[in-house]
């Protein structure tokens, strides 16, 4: 009996021993699960790469869209900042001109101090323009004239440009008249 138990534990040790990989086994074994681990992660990036082409160009199309919208957005609050202004008048003025976009210009290194108006000639025109700046309690702060010449259908903006003592950041709103 004490050799049938020798012989299972010699059995068993000699199994043991054989079932034990060497060092270059065990390297094989790992480069052989290495090469399994990069070969699912490549066709998991190739899978991601194809998804990418097709679904990827959609996607930047909508990104690409939601940006143009929110540049259209900045656009629409800049027209609506400090820096636009509200130029008003009568209906003869309206009936030579279509006033178009708007915008006060003030600059700390030159002093130049101005508002630029797009106007529209429904009629031939060669007079002189007058902008007039009003604060709120509806006071006169300061004046500009400018000789201009349109044609019919013509249109350009006309910058009308101010002493550099009136504060032009505190006008209100502005009225152009023709002479």
């Amino acid at each position: 009996m004490r050799n049938l138990k020798l012989t299972a534990i010699t059995a068993c040790l000699t199994l043991l021993l054989a079932s034990c990989l060497s060092t270059e086994e065990k390297k094989i074994k790992a480069e052989e699960e290495g090469n399994a681990l990069v070969s699912i992660k490549s066709k998991l990036l190739k899978g991601a790469g194809d998804a990418l082409k097709t679904d990827g160009k959609e996607a930047l199309e909508s990104a690409s869209e939601g940006l143009g919208e929110a540049f259209k957005g900045l656009t629409s609050g800049y027209d609506k900042s400090i820096n636009q202004a509200k130029v008003l008048s009568d209906t003869t003025f309206l009936k030579t001109f279509e006033i178009g976009r708007t915008e006060k210009f003030y600059n700390d290194t030159t002093h130049i101090k101005k508002v630029t108006v797009y106007l529209i000639a429904d009629k031939a025109f060669d007079k002189k323009l007058k902008l007039k700046a009003f604060d709120a309690t509806d006071r006169e702060i300061g004046r500009s004239t400018v000789k201009t010449k349109l044609e019919e259908d013509d249109a350009q903006f006309i910058d009308f440009e101010f002493d550099n003592r009136t504060p032009l950041l505190q006008a209100d709103y502005f009225i152009i008249s023709h002479n």
